[in-house]
C-alpha cells in the first residue's frame, strides 16, 4: 500500500514501560490522535499526562528493542502505581483561605469516602461567603486575613491531599475541629499561582473534563506530590 509505514504508536508509563500500542496506518501520524485512540476519555489522558506517561513513535526495530518485551513481561521495569483519584471540595470564604493558612482539618457531618483516603484534593472556594466565618475568632486571630471583598471566590485555590478522616472525640483537633463532626485531614497543600475560576458542587465532586487538571500548577500533578 502506497506510503504504508511499519512505525508504531507506543504508550509509555512513567517508569518506561510500554502498556500499549498501535500502528500508525491504523490511528494516523498525530500523536494526539493515537492517545485517544488507545486512551478514549479525555480525563484519563489528561491524568496520565500529569503522571508522566507519553505517547511514543517508534520505527519497528525501535519497537522490538523498547516495546516487545515490555509487552512479553521480559523488560525489567517495576510496575508504575495507578494514579490515584482526583476530587474537589469546594469551602466557603473564608475557610477555604484559613485551611491554607493554619486551619488544620476541615469540618464535615459525614465522614469522608474510605477509598478515597489519600486522593488528591483541589480547594474550591464556593461561589459564596460564610457569614459567620467572617467573624469567627479562629480566623480572625491568622495573621494576614484578606478583607473580605478581597478573598477569591468561585475557584480552585490549591491543590492537597486527603490524609484521613476521624469522628471528633474528647475535643480533638482543637481549636479547628468542632465537636460532634468528622474532621477531615487535609495536608499538603500546594497554593496555584494564580487561581481557575470554576463552578463546584457538594460533595467531594469529581472535576469536569473543562477543567484541565495540567495546567494548575507549574509542578506536575505527580511532582506536587499531592497526587500519585
Amino acid at each position: 500500500m502506497k506510503g504504508a509505514t511499519s512505525d508504531h504508536w507506543v504508550r509509555f508509563d512513567p517508569a518506561g514501560c510500554a502498556q500499549s500500542s498501535a500502528h500508525v496506518d491504523e490511528v494516523g501520524p498525530l500523536a494526539e490522535d493515537a492517545y485517544k485512540h488507545v486512551v478514549p476519555k479525555v480525563a484519563d489522558r489528561r491524568r496520565e499526562a500529569a503522571a508522566g506517561w507519553t505517547m511514543q513513535r517508534l520505527t519497528k526495530e525501535e519497537w522490538r528493542e523498547r516495546a516487545r518485551p515490555c509487552f512479553v513481561r521480559a523488560c525489567g521495569h517495576q510496575p508504575v502505581a495507578p494514579p490515584r483519584e482526583v476530587r474537589g471540595l469546594t469551602v466557603r470564604q473564608p475557610y477555604a483561605w484559613a485551611l491554607l493558612n493554619g486551619k488544620t482539618v476541615e469540618n464535615r457531618a459525614w465522614p469522608a469516602p474510605a477509598a478515597l483516603i489519600g486522593a488528591t484534593v483541589l480547594l474550591h472556594a464556593g461561589k459564596s461567603l460564610h457569614h459567620a466565618g467572617l467573624t469567627d475568632e479562629r480566623v480572625l486571630a491568622l495573621p494576614g486575613l484578606p478583607d473580605r471583598r478581597a478573598l477569591v471566590t468561585g475557584a480552585v485555590l490549591a491543590i492537597g491531599r486527603l490524609a484521613g478522616c476521624h469522628l471528633e472525640k474528647d475535643g480533638c483537633c482543637a481549636p479547628w475541629g468542632d465537636r460532634e463532626l468528622f474532621h477531615w485531614e487535609l495536608t499538603d497543600w500546594r497554593p496555584l499561582e494564580t487561581p481557575v475560576p470554576y463552578a463546584g458542587t457538594l460533595g467531594l465532586w469529581r472535576p469536569r473534563p473543562e477543567l484541565d487538571l495540567t495546567t494548575l500548577t507549574s509542578t506536575t500533578l505527580e511532582d506536587a506530590h499531592v497526587r500519585a
